[in-house]
């Protein structure tokens, strides 16, 4: 909306710019169109839209929906490799969005990384380090854009050679032990998580006495705390 400027008696924006580049059609209306394309930008380019005005009467971008970046990935090609990298292939980005990179593991589907799309047509391409446990992996791409709604790639599997990981001791002083490093969650019976993190053990000279669940390598557990 180019609302009237009283002061003046004329329309309030003076000029445009979108990434530096000057806007040079007609303005002089209370509404009007520009055209992206004809100014020669791309789709899922970012924009940096500049507007000076008069007044104090401030502009407003009607359909701010149509400069928004959407989720239209579509996944190409997707593999871990030996150093426990994913890689991943994807077309048909429109805006550059966050992409998360989930694990399912302990019955539930765990956000173990993120990075940031490029944005733009063609095939693009990505790596990233992820955990392994062992035994079947199962990893997915996941984005989401300004409508909320999520869009996921297919799964990715990937079968380990890592040795499982197991609980030293199931009742514990001071601290839980597992047999080797590993990532964990500890709730109480309630089911509010206490602890998290990753390690070969967890010291809690503090915790209450009783009954715990334990989540580790890709395995639901549970101790006594004594």
């Amino acid at each position: 909306m180019n609302p009237f400027a009283k002061i003046e008696g004329r329309f309030t924006i003076e000029s445009i710019s979108i990434n530096d580049k000057e806007y040079t059609e007609n303005m002089e209306s209370s509404a009007f169109e520009i055209d992206l394309a004809h100014m020669g930008f791309k789709l899922g380019e970012d924009l940096h839209f500049c507007i000076r005005y008069k007044d104090s009467i401030t502009p407003s971008i009607i359909n701010m929906e149509a400069i928004q970046a959407v989720s239209s990935f579509e996944m190409k090609k997707a593999s871990i490799d030996k150093d426990q990298f994913l890689n991943w292939k994807c077309s048909n980005e429109t805006g550059s969005l966050p992409f998360s990179i989930q694990q399912y593991r302990w019955n539930k589907w765990v956000t173990v990384g993120q990075l940031r799309g490029v944005g733009t047509d063609g095939v693009n391409h990505y790596r990233i380090k992820v955990p392994i446990h062992s035994g079947d992996n199962m990893f997915r791409i996941h984005q989401v854009d300004y409508t909320e709604k999520d869009n996921y790639s297919d799964t990715i599997q990937y079968k380990s050679r890592i040795k499982p990981v197991t609980l030293v001791n199931k009742k514990v002083t001071s601290k839980l032990i597992f047999s080797a490093p590993t990532q964990f969650e500890i709730f109480d019976l309630f089911g509010n998580l206490i602890y998290n993190g990753f390690g070969n053990e967890v010291r809690f000279d503090d915790l209450i006495p009783g009954k715990y669940y334990v989540n580790y390598d890709n395995t639901i557990g549970e101790f006594i705390k004594e």
